[in-house]
C-alpha cells in the first residue's frame, strides 16, 4: 500500500511540474516581444524626436513620413521633414534602418493639399515612359536624403491602374536592388490581395481606419476586423507586416471629430476626471466627457491595446513578426514604455 502511495505522489508531482512548465511556456509566448518600427511625421518633429530618443531600444526600422509632390509631380521634403530625417540619419543610422516615405499626396503651394491623389498616381504609372521618370526622381531624393531603404504608401489605386501599379513596383525594386536599398510598399486593408505582388519587397498592410473621421465613435481596429484582415491576406502571394495605430479621436454630440494622440487622450482623462472603460471587442480605452456643455465620447489605444492587437494576430497566425506603429508624435508614457521593452 505504500508503494502505492509513493507511486501517486511522483506522478502528481511529475504531472505538476508539466503543468507548471506549460504555463510558462504559454507565459512566455503570451508576452512574446514585437518586432517593431515606426513612422515618424512630417508635423511632429519635436515629439518624434523626443518618442525615439526615450524608446529607439525597441525599434527596428525608422520611417520618415515623408515625401510630398509638387506641382510639377516631382517629390520633396518639407522644412520640417527634412529636420526629422536629418535627426533621425544623425543619431541612429549606425543601429537602426532608416527608410523614406513616398505618399500620394500632391501639395501645391496656394492651392488645397489633396491627400491620397489618385489621379497622380495614375499620372505616375500610366505607361512605361511616366513609371521611369517617377522611379527616377524618387532615386534622386534617395542621394539627396541617403537612407536603407524606400517605402511606397500610394493609396486610392483606381482598378484600371491596379496592374501598371504593380509593374512600376517591379521596376522600382529591380532598380532599388541594384543600388543596396531595400524596397517596403504599404497597401490598404481593401487592396485586391488576389493580385500577385513582386517578389523582392517588404509588404506593410494598414490594420486600422475601422473607425475615424468618416464614422461614428470606436476602436480604430477591432478583432472582428483583424480576423476579417487575416483571410484577405491569406489570398496574397506575399507575407506581410501589420501595422497598428496608436492614439485615437474624440467625438462630438454635434460638430468636429478630433485625432487624439495617446498623451493627449490621458491628459484628457485626467483633466474632466472621466471614468475610463476598455472595449471587449477590441480591448481600446473608451469614455465620456463633458466640455463647456458638449458632451464628447472618446476611444483610443493604449500600451495595452497595442499589446493586445499584436498577441491576437499572432495566436491567430505565429508567421507574423513584424509590426509597424502608426505613429510617433504624441505617445503616451506607458507606450513609450511598452514599445522600449520590446528590445530584441
Amino acid at each position: 500500500m505504500k508503494k502505492i502511495f509513493t507511486f501517486f505522489v511522483i506522478a502528481i508531482v511529475i504531472l505538476a511540474g508539466c503543468n507548471s512548465s506549460a504555463a510558462t511556456k504559454n507565459h512566455r509566448e503570451e508576452v512574446r516581444k514585437a518586432n517593431l518600427s515606426i513612422w515618424l511625421p512630417e508635423w511632429q518633429l519635436k515629439s518624434n524626436i523626443e518618442n525615439v530618443g526615450n524608446s529607439y531600444e525597441g525599434l527596428q526600422s525608422l520611417r520618415v513620413f515623408g515625401a510630398y509632390f509638387d506641382g510639377n509631380d516631382k517629390p520633396f521634403l518639407t522644412e520640417t521633414a527634412a529636420k526629422v530625417y536629418e535627426h533621425m540619419h544623425d543619431n541612429y543610422r549606425d543601429s537602426h534602418t532608416i527608410l523614406l516615405t513616398f505618399i500620394n499626396d500632391y501639395v501645391v503651394e496656394g492651392r488645397p493639399s489633396v491627400q491620397k491623389d489618385g489621379t497622380l498616381l495614375h499620372r505616375f504609372v500610366k505607361d512605361e515612359q511616366a513609371r521611369k521618370k517617377h522611379i527616377n526622381d524618387i532615386i534622386a531624393m534617395t542621394e539627396q536624403f541617403p537612407v536603407d531603404g524606400v517605402e511606397i504608401d500610394y493609396e486610392k489605386i483606381a482598378k484600371e491602374d491596379t496592374a501598371n501599379y504593380i509593374l512600376f513596383l517591379q521596376e522600382l525594386y529591380e532598380v532599388l536592388e541594384k543600388r543596396g536599398l531595400s524596397m517596403h510598399v504599404v497597401v490598404v486593408p481593401s487592396f485586391p490581395f488576389e493580385n500577385p505582388l513582386p517578389d523582392g519587397p517588404s509588404y506593410t498592410v494598414m490594420a486600422y481606419n475601422v473607425h475615424g473621421y468618416h464614422s461614428g465613435p470606436g476602436a480604430k481596429a477591432t478583432f472582428s476586423f483583424l480576423d476579417q484582415l487575416l483571410v484577405r491576406l491569406e489570398k496574397s502571394n506575399q507575407q506581410f507586416s501589420i501595422a497598428f495605430a496608436t492614439g485615437g479621436f474624440t467625438w462630438p454630440k454635434s460638430g468636429k471629430i478630433t485625432a487624439l494622440t495617446g498623451d493627449e487622450a490621458e491628459k484628457l482623462v485626467a483633466s474632466t476626471n472621466a471614468t475610463i472603460k476598455r472595449d471587449q471587442n477590441s480591448h481600446a480605452i473608451y469614455f465620456h466627457y463633458n466640455d463647456n456643455g458638449m458632451d464628447y465620447e472618446a476611444w483610443y489605444a493604449d500600451a495595452e491595446t497595442l499589446q493586445k492587437w499584436v498577441a491576437y494576430v499572432q495566436e491567430k497566425d505565429p508567421k507574423y513578426e513584424h509590426f509597424v506603429l502608426w505613429r510617433a508624435g504624441g505617445l503616451s508614457a506607458g507606450t513609450i514604455e511598452w514599445i522600449a521593452a520590446q528590445q530584441q
